[in-house]
């Protein structure tokens, strides 16, 4: 299965169905025609644009995320498949009667992975690094917030004291927005496709917001973005504005390879296989999750 991210980013687009492919038109004439089993999200940044019936139901047929981005290329709304599989119900029911202990250790185990992500970024670009005794510090729950001061130390290891990580500041915080944006597309399409309800999150319970379970999910793996963009910042790119050129980089972080232990996954599917690990233990109750230990290997990123 193919994973490309389609962006519509300019005006006066029409996106709709033709036989198998995902049309895009503009003032009558057709610019592209796209299969639909090569699509992994299809991300929307521009405003005026119009969608068919037949399309958004395709879409949501194919289980491809459809996300409308906002300023600064925050996710302002997402289109996702209601049902995922055969066994929807059955799955939800074990995510919904999940019991508090086994959610606390679960998401002390995100947060100490993505602190522990976090330290190993700092650490491929010799950066200070205080966090790695904080992981050890990470309670049942993180009831002590470890993940929030983990974070500010992080983004100023890495990009200066006088970075502020705010998703509604330009620059190097619309790389970031962008290419989580990304990730948590795929994640999406993931989570619904194995029958779990994103509504449901495991840390975030956040009432406002549909996909806790998926900003759940997303917290280890942000810190291949943030390599990532760190390397144009080495390189002095310029951050005033994302280009197409950066955001087909940013996408193709789904399709990259990475060493699992055995041999080499692109990410995406990485992200699939934690997914399924998280239905396994609503089945089990045993905390197996798999976050990849190669990823920030040196030379492999």
């Amino acid at each position: 299965m193919v994973n490309n991210i389609i962006e519509i980013a300019s005006n006066n687009k029409k996106l709709s169905v033709y036989r198998g492919f995902l049309r895009v038109e503009e003032e009558g004439n057709i610019l592209k025609d796209i299969p639909f089993n090569s699509i992994g999200a299809v991300i929307v940044s521009a405003f005026n644009v119009i969608y068919t019936g037949n399309l958004l139901q395709r879409l949501c047929e194919d289980n491809i995320p459809l996300i409308i981005v906002g300023k600064n290329y925050i996710p302002s709304g997402m289109l996702l498949s209601y049902v995922g599989q055969s066994k929807q119900t059955e799955i939800q029911y074990l995510q919904i009667e999940n019991k508090k202990p086994l959610e606390k250790k679960l998401w002390q185990q995100i947060v100490k992975e993505k602190i522990k992500n976090q330290s190993k970024v700092l650490k491929l670009f010799a950066k200070e690094n205080k966090l790695e005794h904080i992981v050890k510090t990470v309670l049942s729950g993180d009831s002590s917030n470890r993940e929030a001061y983990a974070a500010r130390l992080y983004f100023k290891a890495l990009f200066g004291e006088n970075f502020v990580r705010n998703k509604d500041m330009v620059g190097i915080n619309s790389f970031l927005n962008y290419g989580y944006a990304i990730l948590r597309a795929a994640i999406a399409r993931y989570v619904v496709a194995a029958g779990l309800n994103p509504c449901y999150g495991i840390g975030h319970c956040n009432k406002l917001n549909p996909f806790c379970l998926v900003d759940d999910l997303i917290e280890p793996f942000r810190p291949l973005v943030d390599c990532h963009i760190y390397k144009l910042y080495e390189k002095g790119c310029d951050f005033s504005e994302l280009t197409s050129h950066y955001k087909a980089e940013l996408s193709g972080l789904l399709t990259k390879e990475f060493y699992n232990g055995e041999g080499f996954s692109p990410l995406y599917m990485l992200l699939q296989q934690l997914v399924w690990d998280l239905v396994g233990i609503y089945r089990t109750k045993e905390i197996k999750l798999n976050f990849n230990a190669w990823l920030f290997e040196e030379g492999l990123f």
